[in-house]
């Protein structure tokens, strides 16, 4: 085991958001730096953002940098996690074949570094940490502008013949859509937070052709100006074609959950992420119910389906989880 003495470090880099953790004690993080990211500035800003945010808070905790042990680092986009090297991102220029550990290792003075993908970093931190204590194994989803998956089997990620698992997000499901060209997209085109809005600018593009009034687009005025967040928010208040946007989106989702259930037989399903703030009425039951309608029937009640529990920070703790296993493995 870790000695609870030793400062440990966790890094989440995202699309749009940057967060660094440094803690003693496992499931807490002592200080937090989180900032946003500028694309435009590429990974080479966001590299700056990590040394400067590191130096505040060694500094604010009276360390230097050679007293932090180990770093875990979730990295938004796929990773090789062996040689702990960035494969790609797709929101920011200049992570392609990048060797993000060497680079912690060497920027940073921290002699042990582990890299793995954000939503694996985040399942990895529910199981041990949040909603999947004590479940193994363990599905975790977080959905927001994409979708990401992650499996975490007796507390481990699980990580097929070595460059991931569980990309849910790229499982083609029957199109929601019938207004879609395509019958069988991607599940993070129709399910995540950019999905839903998606179906609502098309729906209020019809609308539109027709003549029709439709709430969200009286009050926006233009079709493609329409997001997410507004539709969640006209639902919650009865708005029956924001309701059918959001009933399609939920009917791709189970349709993937019962397929992933097919093949994994979780004994939890999490959903985090943005998208999963809709709440109860509108996203976690429906989808219950519909999971369960259309789930392979002799795995009926062997799971539940449940709200994530660590929140904005989720990342951040899985990347400590991660420091603690890399450091544990080098004593």
């Amino acid at each position: 085991m870790t000695d609870d003495a030793e400062w440990l470090l966790g890094i989440e880099i995202g699309g749009t958001k940057l967060q660094l953790g440094l803690t003693r004690r496992a499931g807490t993080i002592e200080i937090l730096k989180r900032s946003a990211i500028d694309p435009s500035r590429g990974a080479e800003g966001i590299r700056e953002g990590i040394r400067r945010a590191f130096a505040l808070a060694i500094d604010e905790l009276g360390l230097t940098a050679g007293e932090v042990r180990a770093a875990g680092v979730g990295f938004g986009g796929p990773v090789d996690a062996e040689s702990a090297r960035t494969e790609t991102s797709f929101q920011v220029e200049g992570w392609t074949d990048f060797p993000l550990g060497d680079w912690v290792r060497e920027s940073l003075n921290v002699p042990c570094v582990s890299v793995h993908n954000d939503a694996d970093v985040a399942g990895l931190a529910e199981s041990r940490l949040g909603a999947g204590v004590g479940k193994s194994p363990l599905l975790y989803l977080t959905i927001g502008s994409g979708i990401g998956g992650a499996l975490i089997v007796d507390g481990r990620i699980y990580r097929g013949a070595g460059r991931g698992a569980v990309e849910i997000g790229h499982l083609r499901v029957p199109s929601p859509d019938p207004t879609s060209p395509d019958d069988f997209p991607e599940l993070e085109t129709v399910a995540s937070g950019w999905g839903i809005g998606r179906l609502a600018r098309r729906a209020a593009e019809g609308c539109r052709d027709r003549g029709e009034s439709w709430t969200v687009l009286d009050e926006e005025g233009r079709p493609e100006r329409i997001t997410a967040v507004q539709i969640a928010r006209a639902a919650g208040l009865g708005d029956p074609r924001s309701l059918e946007v959001l009933d399609r989106a939920r009917r791709a989702l189970a349709f993937a959950l019962a397929q992933a259930v097919a093949l994994i037989a979780p004994a939890r399903i999490i959903l985090g992420g943005g998208v999963s703030l809709i709440g109860e009425e509108l996203w976690f039951q429906p989808i219950r119910e519909l999971v369960d309608a259309e789930v392979f029937r002799p795995f009926r009640g062997s799971f539940d389906i449940v709200p994530a529990a660590l929140g904005e920070e989720v990342v951040v703790h899985g990347a400590l989880e991660l420091a603690r296993d890399a450091w544990s493995a080098s004593a």
